[in-house]
């Protein structure tokens, strides 16, 4: 048919030949070709991205251990002050250009 055409499809970083076949987009064949194509898997990087994702876990957050013992010695000895200018500004620096502020 005149619609129809090979192309590349790339999933999960291997490429694999497809037919494309151009229908209307209101018609009910575009329906039914757009159901009848089975989904693609993508189970290795799925499995590394699993992977990866418990290495970080296992490793736990990144803490400053010593910083953490100074700043509760501080608060225990009532030593500790808040500088509201530099809190703000740090608020300010991680939520600028964010789309939800």
């Amino acid at each position: 048919m005149s619609g129809d055409s090979k192309i590349g499809s790339q999933v999960g970083g291997v490429m694999r030949a497809v037919t494309v076949r151009k229908i209307g987009a209101g018609s009910a064949s575009a329906t039914h070709a757009a159901a009848a194509m089975p989904p693609a898997t993508e189970a290795e990087p799925a499995a590394r991205l699993i992977g990866l994702t418990r290495t970080i876990a296992d490793q736990g957050p990144p803490v400053d251990t010593a910083r953490v013992a100074s700043l509760r010695t501080a608060i225990a000895a009532g030593s500790y002050r808040v500088d509201a200018e530099a809190t703000a500004r740090a608020m300010l620096d991680f939520h600028r250009g964010s789309p939800a502020c």
